[in-house]
């Protein structure tokens, strides 16, 4: 049983994380982390792998080393960004080169980085607040659909309306032609009625 199912029979929705390195013991550490804080955690050596994962497993944050052979984490980030642009990624590196954190940060529109080795106190911050901010993106979208919906309801109902009104006014100008016609007819003397009789 996968971690996300063992998660759906007890009913509680954990945030899941997808960490992606190709060293099993940052894994097996990043595993121990966020599970002891109550994230559900999926785990990948290789970027395809997580890739793979990304479409077949609900994720909502993905953490990729920056340096892996094959694909780097800067590579799969961008991949990730172009599949599931709603998911938050954070890059894991463990190196200073500023020129290639900023490139990663700008191609893969990553969220944050955090540096090797990193503290675990700083990484669940940091992870919980991507978690947050995803959420709130995710209710602004819901609330920006419902008032889409909603706007579009009132728009449907406003030219119903509109219609409703220009028909009731061509019957009452039908009713008004009408009885304007009524009127006139009753003021015409009648048939049997000598109008030129002189007493």
């Amino acid at each position: 049983m996968t971690e996300t199912a063992a998660t759906a029979s007890t009913g509680a929705k954990r945030p899941v994380i997808l960490c992606v390195d190709d060293e099993p013991s940052i894994l097996s550490a990043l595993r121990r982390l966020f599970r002891a804080h109550g994230f559900a955690v999926l785990a990948a050596e290789s970027g395809q792998a997580g890739l793979d994962l990304l479409e077949t497993e609900p994720i909502d944050l993905v953490i990729s080393d920056m340096r892996m052979p094959h694909m780097d984490g800067v590579v799969f980030l961008e991949h990730v960004r172009q599949r599931k642009p709603d998911i938050l990624r954070l890059l894991l590196t463990g190196y200073a080169d500023l020129a290639s954190i900023t490139g990663a940060i700008n191609r893969g529109e990553i969220y944050r980085y955090i540096a090797k080795p990193w503290d675990d106190h700083d990484i669940i911050l940091t992870v919980q607040d991507a978690l947050d901010r995803s959420a709130l993106i995710q209710e602004k979208k819901r609330l920006e659909a419902l008032v889409a919906a909603q706007n579009e309801e009132l728009r449907i109902l406003n030219a119903s309306l509109e219609l409703k009104v220009q028909e009731r006014t061509a019957e009452l100008k039908q009713a008004n032609v009408e009885s304007g016609q009524r009127r006139d007819e009753s003021q015409l003397p009648h048939p049997d009625q000598d109008v030129y009789r002189r007493d």
